[in-house]
């Protein structure tokens, strides 16, 4: 651990990490006590805003400079290590953490950020690859392969209303359009579908509870007092804690059968959306991609498989490893396609060739992987 004196305002280690090219520092005043050897980080650094010429332009609205980032990135971690940025916007962070040599983790809410950052990612692993001539070092290591995920069926209920009438569909609920109440009736049931795009809260029920018709319950207590005025399933995507116990304390005039239909908890296994679906073949000394059919797309563009004349026009891009190790994918091959043109679909196999793993990546940003032996 580093010691400091008097004198020293930082340690060995924090200067050198400061110490890299464009990194802003000042000396000391000439009434400081401070020894003219030593010098301290400014508060200010003066990086130009993104050129409309730039190649890192990404035409993003929230875009931050690389420059930006580089600063950040190498003062506060070194080759190798994790960066994580949970609002990755158009992947800046991701992509000089790339450049860097450093692992990355990225998560945006945002569709666009999502398809704008992997787009970004390939290219920017596709030029690395290009100008790499040696393994060289292990600070020279760059992390160019990564992996897009869907986290709790994002994709899926990104829109609340496809997703509550797939959900309807899938869970075999007679739907109510008109209701104001209700989203409808199973089993005998009335079905409340909280907000898919977050954890149910105990705040989701205010509406619901505000809405209830009393009257109606105070006419079935009288009449039976011993059955439940009425049976109730909130279905939802987790919840808070109690959420069950917090509506029955709300209803403690009455008695209510409530349920709660948790899909991440108790329908796991609910088909709530279709796999891609490809077929990839070795012919002669060449991998073919014959057909791919990114079924979720194809559902959202009303595509029959039997009208896609040209499956590249669906595809984003393409990656393959020709000898995957079934752990990490290191990609040998990046189709990344530029403007008005398609993925290659046909490749040469190379003489050393293992098992093959394809990655294909659809214009969703939604990845069908598939090995070939």
């Amino acid at each position: 651990m580093d010691v400091l004196d008097d004198h020293t305002l930082m340690t060995e280690g924090s200067k050198n990490r400061l110490n890299y090219a464009g990194a802003m520092v000042t000396t000391k005043s000439e009434s400081s006590e401070i020894p003219e050897d030593k010098v301290l980080p400014s508060d200010t650094w003066y990086i130009a805003t993104i050129n409309a010429m730039a190649k890192e332009k990404a035409n993003y609205p929230t875009q931050k400079p690389e420059k930006l980032l580089e600063k950040i990135i190498m003062a506060s971690s070194n080759p190798g290590d994790l960066v994580f940025d949970c609002f990755m916007g158009s992947g800046t962070t991701q992509a000089v953490a790339m450049k860097l040599g450093r692992r990355f983790i990225g998560a945006d809410i945002n569709l666009g950020a999502v398809q704008t950052t992997t787009k970004r990612l390939l290219s920017v692993g596709k030029e690395l690859e290009d100008n790499q001539t040696s393994m060289g070092s292990a600070a020279d290591t760059k992390y160019t392969g990564f992996e897009v995920y869907n986290v709790n069926n994002y994709d899926f209920f990104r829109n609340p209303v496809e997703a509550r009438d797939l959900l309807i569909a899938a869970l075999e609920i007679q739907p109510f359009p008109q209701s104001d109440i209700w989203d409808g009736e199973l089993d005998g049931r009335m079905v409340k579908i909280m907000p898919v795009n977050r954890i149910a809260t105990k705040a989701d029920l205010k509406e619901l509870l505000a809405n209830l018709p009393y009257k109606t319950y105070e006419k079935r207590k009288e009449e039976n007092p011993n059955q439940p005025v009425e049976r109730i399933t909130i279905v939802c995507m987790g919840h808070e804690p109690d959420l069950k116990g917090a509506m029955e304390q709300e209803l403690v005039d009455y008695k209510v059968d409530i349920q709660i239909a948790d899909i991440l908890r108790d329908k796991a296994d609910l088909q709530l959306k279709r796999d891609a679906e490809a077929e990839i073949v070795r012919e002669g000394g060449k991998l073919v991609i014959r057909a791919f059919y990114p079924m979720n797309l194809m559902q959202k563009l009303s595509l029959q498989k039997e009208y896609v004349e040209d499956w590249r026009q669906l595809v984003d891009s393409i990656m393959i490893d020709w000898n995957y190790d079934g752990v990490v994918m290191q990609p040998a091959v990046t189709d990344v396609p530029g403007k008005d043109e398609l993925v290659i679909g046909v490749y040469d196999i190379p003489e050393d060739c293992g098992t093959i793993k394809v990655k294909i990546t659809d214009l969703l940003s939604e990845s069908l992987e598939v090995e070939v032996r």
